[in-house]
């Protein structure tokens, strides 16, 4: 459970019923039929239970599901569209007895939802015509996010749904680099890996066997083992973005494969380090090289043990990329009191293109363009620097989150007493 003040409120219980009763319904976008996305979109949305109506016969027995089920309904009109969780999920948040979603023009976008059971009861008897009612009035009219619905009766309607389902692989964390020199591969490879049986997590295994191999090529003292390896290193670093990819635009992230993808990041990078270390101590000889590799290690160990320590205590993720160096105590939303990213001063000039040249995507094509450049001594020192200065930054600020969490604690204890 996340510390931050930004903590989402719990979703209210609810069942599913996906519409899919018509000629299209079975065409598939980017790996998934239009039914199948709609019920894992309920699903993604916090639905107890999805029930997809494949046959105009099936929508006969919807309440009797309904009413054997717990809370309200959800129910999302999937025939001839494809749809994407931003489509429901604000339905839900909403928390209104009766509720139905609509685009930027104000009309029916395929979604709506009971609060109460008797508004699921009244929804499951007939839900074309409730749907219509409820657009009439007496239903709260909730905008969908962006990347919500799209139609999809011809193939070129199917194409362009695509594409604009493929913007979610983008993510706000991507630096330049990502952006441009690893989305434009990695995109095209996940697309054509959609249309296969392959998980994401089966993706991620993949990567963890290629970036053993390459560190294994890198531990050589040899210039053609060092520069092969660190190539390896590279594509599968590119492979690493496909099963994220993959996960968001089938539906499949879990937090399994989140811990996966990242515990895998992390070994390879630390596993290349030493390699590296290992390759120059065999190079050069020095006593010293060898023992610079333990200290290297450590660094390393200390970095990720603060970083992953904020994921796990306060974020409640298992992205690198949220890790926040800054925080502080602010009253939640429920008045509990709660962490806060810190405001800071925006990073200008180097200052800002720094962050950038430390994240793992621009260190893999550094180490192979060093590596090629028989500069592998470079890179090294590189690598080992930064793993003493991230001890030094991560481990003050693990110390000052620490301060910070026995803090909140203490406010928490003096305010139970009054909420009691």
């Amino acid at each position: 459970m996340s510390l931050l003040a930004s903590s989402p409120r719990r979703r209210p219980r609810f069942s599913a019923v996906v519409l899919a009763d018509g000629l299209h319904a079975g065409a598939r976008v980017l790996g998934l039929s239009l039914a199948e996305r709609a019920r894992r979109v309920a699903l993604r949305a916090g639905a107890d239970r999805v029930r997809v109506v494949t046959e105009p016969g099936d929508r006969t027995a919807l309440v009797n599901w309904v009413r054997a089920g717990d809370g309200g309904l959800l129910v999302v009109w999937a025939a001839d569209h494809v749809v994407h969780t931003p489509l429901v999920e604000p339905l839900v948040e909403a928390g209104a007895d009766r509720a139905i979603a609509v685009g930027p023009d104000g009309a029916f976008a395929g979604a709506a939802f009971a609060g109460t059971p008797a508004a699921a009861a009244e929804l499951a008897a007939s839900p074309d015509a409730t749907a219509a009612a409820w657009q009439a009035g007496g239903a709260a009219r909730v905008p969908h996010g962006p990347i919500a619905r799209f139609p999809a009766r011809t193939p070129a309607e199917r194409r362009a749904a695509a594409r604009a389902l493929e913007q979610i692989v983008h993510k706000p964390q991507d630096g330049p680099v990502t952006r441009w020199l690893y989305r434009p591969i990695s995109v095209p490879i996940t697309r054509l890996l959609l249309h296969t049986p392959i998980k994401p997590n089966h993706v991620s295994a993949i990567v963890a066997a290629l970036g053993a191999v390459g560190v294994w090529f890198v531990a050589h003292a040899d210039y053609q083992s060092v520069v092969v390896g660190s190539a390896i290193v590279l594509v599968a670093a590119y492979l690493d973005g496909c099963d994220g990819e993959i996960a968001r635009l089938k539906l499949e992230s879990s937090r399994l494969g989140a811990w996966l993808d990242t515990v895998t990041d992390e070994a390879t990078t630390v596993a290349y380090m030493a390699a590296l270390g290992w390759h120059n101590y065999l190079r050069y000889g020095h006593p010293w090289i060898a023992g610079s590799i333990a200290v290297g290690l450590a660094g390393y160990a200390v970095t990720i043990y603060g970083i992953y320590y904020y994921l796990v205590v306060v974020h409640g993720s298992a992205n690198s990329q949220d890790y926040v160096d800054r925080l502080r105590i602010v009253d939640g939303p429920d008045g509990a009191p709660r962490l806060a990213p810190a405001p800071g001063e925006a990073l200008t000039g180097i200052w800002a293109v720094l962050p950038h040249l430390g994240r793992r995507d621009f260190v893999n094509w550094g180490a192979l363009l060093f590596a090629a450049a028989h500069w592998t001594h470079v890179s090294y020192a590189l690598m080992l620097a930064g793993g003493v200065v991230g001890a030094w930054k991560i481990g003050r600020d693990h110390v000052r989150l620490r301060r910070q969490l026995r803090e909140l604690r203490e406010r928490r204890a003096r305010a139970a007493p009054a909420h009691g």
